[in-house]
């Protein structure tokens, strides 16, 4: 194949690239008295092997032609093809697929062009460009020497979005669109579920978090309850249940997809639920948990209470001054009660609680009392077969000190759009889902209201069957697609925060770090185990300031950026320098800055808002919204959505 139509990596035709003769260093392997290492002749026979179906990737510049981009997608699905052996791709060739060990993908949001020396609109272009700048002379440095070292060419790719929104790339890499024949066996069972859970009485068992998921999202765990992927039920007996139902349930339950090992997530329900008091406030009020239950109830019933809170604040943070609890069958207010903060209120946050110095004064309820009629008292309204509904319901439970085993989240049931960790407001899901407007007084929320709406949310995911109102129901963690592989392929998600609580719920091994150095020491302690493995490194996008500060200043210390993309490159020798041979390395940055679209999409939220409130008349002419501000936002987001990736194998 000519050099104008193929670019292997390592060269710029279609030539392997030297296989060094003993080692990885191109050195001969010296043992541990000195001596060079002779192969034996069967070791000659086996190494000749090898570099005979040493693997190699090779661009197809035709597909790149008339400005073609790859995008996010197309890379997701290279790996998949790599891993899973799912469609070929057409603008990337992979010779000798098969010899390849294992799959890397780094992730490393904020590497830009300019940083590898090149001309920043260098990943503007369609087709692969060389990672050695063409002018030697040129003022632009090349700062990060690993990329060139080991990427003859860079190719450049698109991210999601539309004209003025750039979309989680992340997303788009992690989760695959459900095969046809998945999808209409997941709709059949979506279907019996529904039919099954509507003409039978039982209860919403399928929506209950389990122990993980709550964990994932900052619940405090009641002390008898241990990490698990498996929902608690006390006492259930499956066969009492729908056949259908029944099946979903033990398929949780039983579920190799559902097995994770989880490093770095402590190893006690303290630790765990170490982020709980961000939501709360800062005293270290007394806790209060429903007891455990071994047996399921005795009248049979699971009752389902809807519970929501409102918040006001103290100079200790976030208080408890209003709870309200519907009864999912009857639809009735069976608790609502106004509560007295223990420390003076500072801001009542009417806009958004609905309470006022007047509304609260006749309170006589303290959080302690309200625990003690909720769970501790004689007669409490939450038993240990309860079923607590809520939106976010961990932060009405930490308000309330109170610990429960059994939780439905109305926040997480219902998917956001792109994907974990967002999650959708309970008002745009009535709007969306329900058909009606919440929250939409001048006088602010109202738990009650609130309550009844995860109500019917819940109902109608009842009557509808899981799937519904899943805007994502079409698609499904990479993970767990290799999951389904025969034989099963083993997964790793390395990443900051919880990364089983979001894309890696399936993945064989989830592994929470605290920086980029735990990263890559992470990757290569895994690699070995592992088919495909990914890591996110964020301190170059974290040194520029590609986030929320990232708004109102573009200035950053070029001292700590090139702090920054020196360790870069450090990491990366050493990731490729220590992974076994013929392990296909992918690297990728996802997008550009996107700071000046952060910007302009600032302003413009601004001016809806002014808009709102103090009318076009009387707004400022630097807040309004003008015509050529919308060009300009569509040419921010056109350039954030540009980015570059790599690809070799490890000789």
């Amino acid at each position: 194949m000519s050099p104008d139509s193929t670019l292997s990596e390592g060269s710029s035709t279609k030539r392997k690239t030297p296989i060094p003769e003993v080692n990885g260093n191109g050195q001969a392997a010296i043992d541990e008295d000195g001596f060079t290492k002779v192969p034996t002749r069967e070791e000659k026979r086996k190494k000749k092997k090898l570099n005979k179906h040493r693997p190699s990737f090779q661009y197809q510049l035709g597909e790149f032609r008339y400005g073609k981009k790859v995008g996010i997608a197309h890379v997701r699905d290279l790996v998949l093809y790599i891993v899973a052996e799912a469609n070929k791709p057409s603008w990337i060739q992979i010779e000798n697929k098969s010899f390849i060990s294992h799959t890397v993908v780094l992730f490393v949001p904020g590497l830009l062009p300019s940083h590898l020396g090149l001309e920043q609109n260098s990943s503007v272009a369609s087709m692969p460009f060389p990672t050695i700048p063409s002018d030697p002379s040129s003022s632009k440095q090349a700062r990060v020497p690993a990329i060139p070292k080991l990427f003859a060419y860079a190719c450049p790719t698109r991210a999601p979005g539309d004209d003025r929104k750039l979309h989680s790339v992340l997303n788009s890499l992690l989760m695959s669109p459900i095969p046809d024949t998945l999808k209409k066996q997941k709709h059949e069972e979506a279907r019996q579920l529904a039919e099954a859970a509507t003409s039978s009485d039982i209860p919403p068992f399928l929506y209950l978090l389990t122990p993980h998921q709550m964990i994932d999202n900052d619940y405090p765990l009641p002390s008898y309850i241990s990490p698990s992927d498996n929902p608690i039920i006390p006492g259930l007996d499956l066969n009492t249940l729908p056949e259908s139902v029944a099946a979903a349930l033990k398929g949780s339950l039983d579920s190799a997809g559902d097995v994770h090992m989880d490093v770095g997530l402590g190893g006690s329900t303290t630790a765990l639920n170490g982020n709980s008091k961000r939501k709360g406030n800062k005293r270290d009020d007394p806790w209060v948990e429903t007891p455990q239950a071994d047996t399921s109830p005795g009248d049979g019933k699971w009752p389902v209470l809807a519970i929501d809170c409102e918040m006001v604040l103290s100079e200790d943070g976030q208080e408890l001054a209003r709870v309200s609890i519907i009864d999912f069958e009857s639809g009735e207010n069976i608790f609502d009660e106004l509560v007295t903060p223990p420390k003076p209120i500072i801001d009542y946050r009417t806009q958004w609680s609905g309470i006022t110095a007047e509304k609260l004064k006749p309170a006589t309820h303290t959080v302690q009392s309200i625990q003690e009629a909720l769970v501790s008292g004689p007669n409490p309204i939450i038993t240990p077969h309860t079923i607590l509904l809520g939106h976010s319901l961990e932060c009405d439970l930490i308000a309330l000190r109170i610990k429960h085993p059994l939780c439905i989240d109305t926040a997480l049931m219902y998917k956001h759009p792109r994907g974990p960790p967002f999650k959708s407001a309970l008002k745009w899901l009535a709007q969306r889902w329900l058909k009606k407007d919440i929250q939409a007084g001048e006088h602010g929320h109202d738990s009650e209201e609130d309550a009844k709406t995860c109500v019917e949310l819940l109902k109608m995911k009842i009557k509808y069957g899981p799937d519904f109102g899943n805007a994502l129901e079409n698609m499904e963690p990479i993970f767990e697609r290799l999951n389904r592989c025969k034989p099963a392929k083993t997964s790793a998600l390395i990443d900051y925060g919880n990364p089983r609580s979001s894309h890696g719920s399936k993945a064989t091994t989830a592994i929470r770090c605290g920086d980029d150095d735990e990263i890559v020491e992470k990757m290569l302690e895994h690699v070995e185990g592992h088919d495909l493995i990914f890591g996110r490194l964020m301190e170059l996008a974290n040194v520029q300031g590609w986030n929320d500060r990232g708004i109102d200043s573009t200035e950053f210390d070029a001292a700590d950026l090139d702090s920054a993309l020196t360790g870069f490159s450090d990491r990366l020798s050493k990731l490729h320098e220590s992974l076994p041979s013929n392990t296909a390395l992918v690297v990728l940055t996802g997008h550009s800055s996107p700071l000046p679209m952060l910007k302009l999409t600032a302003k413009r939220q601004n001016w809806e808002r002014l808009a709102k409130t103090v009318g076009m008349d009387e707004m400022k002419k630097e807040d309004k919204w003008m015509m050529e501000d919308d060009r300009e936002l569509e040419g921010a987001v056109s350039e954030a959505r540009e980015g570059m990736a790599f690809f070799c194998v490890k000789g």
